[in-house]
């Protein structure tokens, strides 16, 4: 496979202090102190990057472009430290980082401010959003008022979507995945990017009403080593088409803990590469070609 351009759509970089201050951030969040507390039974780890280590992480693996998810703080003054922190990171390191706007809806009309606000600054999208870490339903008044403001400035969402069955963990959204063709429905030119293969839907775009619904969603690939069997990429690839999948790691999680602890692009790039069985088209389509488009979008929103 031709190895170049590859974009990784599903990021996570945090404010360089938080190692040294996570007490500080855990206290005013109690969802990140779940989800990032490290304990003797974790089996993932947590891991923090600096750019320019995220940098070194994707050089090796031919990553060329590093897409930064933000985070579902429950502290408003969190999400717009965190969308300064990753404008500082893209001012800095052109051309190798994009960003998506920490928001979290139920600040309603100080959530709407603060996606403009990003779009002003160069943002790309929104998201990471997070329902069950927020703790609000699919038809909540700050998030419908958030997916229009975001529809009518040309940014694409991307929300964390659980699958409903299997084991509980911490971390998994327990939202009702059907929610999401309801506000496909609701906001048909809004571009939806549903996480960790959107837990399951792309095998309903087998009816046909849902594949017309679901025309401007994408499934990105983030943690799939740790939820799914790698032909999981195949399947979602062929269920949904290879132009509606996007590579995605949730780096620097660490999504192989048995092979790595470390920072790494490259072993779920391997994986899809060795045993996906993607063809040349499909994988330029998933691994680059697709958010790359996604991102031209908000750039022409931006300047019309």
């Amino acid at each position: 496979m031709n190895r170049g351009w590859i974009v990784d759509c599903h990021t996570h970089m945090f404010p360089t202090d938080i190692p040294a201050r996570w007490d500080w951030y855990a206290a005013r969040d109690s969802c990140f102190a779940e989800l990032t507390r490290e304990t003797p039974q974790s089996r993932v780890r947590e891991a923090w990057a600096t750019p320019e280590e995220a940098l070194r992480a994707a050089d090796r693996a031919g990553v060329e472009l590093i897409v930064m998810q933000g985070w579902y703080w429950r502290d408003m003054d969190l999400c717009r430290r965190h969308n300064d922190y990753m404008e500082g990171v893209v001012r800095a390191y052109p051309g190798r980082f994009a960003a998506y706007a920490s928001i979290n809806p139920v600040f309603g009309e100080a959530a709407v401010r603060e996606v403009e606000r990003c779009r002003d600054m160069g943002f790309s999208g929104v998201g990471e959003l997070g329902p069950g870490g927020n703790g609000y339903s699919l038809n909540h008044p700050g998030l419908l008022a958030v997916l229009e403001t975001a529809e009518r400035l040309c940014l694409p969402v991307c929300f964390h979507v659980g699958e409903p069955v299997g084991h509980v963990y911490p971390g998994k959204d327990r939202t009702p995945i059907e929610g999401f063709y309801d506000i496909a429905r609701r906001f048909p030119d809004l571009r939806l990017i549903l996480a960790h293969m959107g837990g399951g839907l792309p095998f309903y775009e087998l009816l046909p009403h849902v594949r017309q619904a679901f025309r401007n969603v994408w499934y990105d690939l983030a943690a799939n080593p740790l939820l799914y069997d790698i032909r999981a990429v195949t399947a979602a690839v062929r269920l949904a088409g290879p132009e509606r999948v996007l590579f995605g790691t949730d780096f620097p999680l660490t999504v192989y803990p048995r092979q790595c602890q470390g920072q790494d692009f490259s072993l779920f790039i391997q994986d899809i590469e060795e045993h996906a069985g993607l063809t040349e088209a499909e994988w330029e389509l998933v691994m680059g070609a697709n958010m790359r488009r996604l991102l031209e979008f908000a750039e022409r929103g931006r300047n019309r």
